[in-house]
């Protein structure tokens, strides 16, 4: 086995077991709501997911458009905001949680999980070992819109970091956080996840 034959076992399980199950078990009103009023929806969380591997496959591990600027997703999905979504307030979750177009969001999210899969299995090793430069993810960060607030702290963050801990990152470890999350979220909304 080799390391994208690895990456890809972990990655279709996270997106055909846990994603998709989401999307067939939890109704488009329970994804709109927030059952507590320190969490985040379900369908906030799902957008978020979705924009923070577009974001940073595309832009950090290979230098190529994100899939949001590709058929007008902002448009269809209803959301204003290129950001990722880290430091919204409540009142801004609340906001996106109630005009996203949740079948829009589903269709973006396959077309990022369509894009991971074909990046993977076109990169090296070797690329994976090169560290991002600080002007990139200040470009990424500031001028091309990621960070909603905090905009130091993520480039803070982010320097020093190899592309192949950047991929890691944002489409494996950060989303099966979020996907602990969602069952948290699920179980105070009354749902057996």
């Amino acid at each position: 086995m080799d390391w994208t034959q690895l990456f890809l076992q972990r990655y279709d399980v996270l997106c055909a077991f846990y994603l998709d199950g989401i999307w067939e078990m939890v109704s488009e009103d329970l994804m709109r709501q927030r059952p507590h009023a320190r969490v985040n929806s379900i369908a906030w969380n799902l957008w978020h997911l979705a924009r923070v591997e577009d974001a940073g496959l595309n832009r950090f591990v290979v230098d190529h458009p994100q899939a949001l600027d590709e058929d007008q997703w902002m448009r269809r999905m209803n959301v204003p905001w290129r950001h990722q979504g880290t430091g919204m307030t409540f009142a801004e979750v609340d906001d996106l949680s109630q005009r996203i177009h949740l079948p829009a969001l589903r269709d973006y999210s396959r077309a990022v999980q369509e894009r991971t899969h074909a990046v993977v299995q076109q990169l090296t090793l070797d690329e994976l070992a090169a560290i991002v430069p600080t002007e990139r993810i200040r470009a990424v960060v500031i001028d091309e819109g990621l960070a909603h607030s905090q905009a130091d702290d993520l480039i803070q963050n982010y320097t020093g970091w190899n592309k192949g801990r950047y991929l890691m990152n944002f489409c494996l470890t950060h989303p099966y956080q979020h996907v602990g999350e969602i069952g948290v979220i699920a179980s105070l909304l009354g749902l057996e996840f």
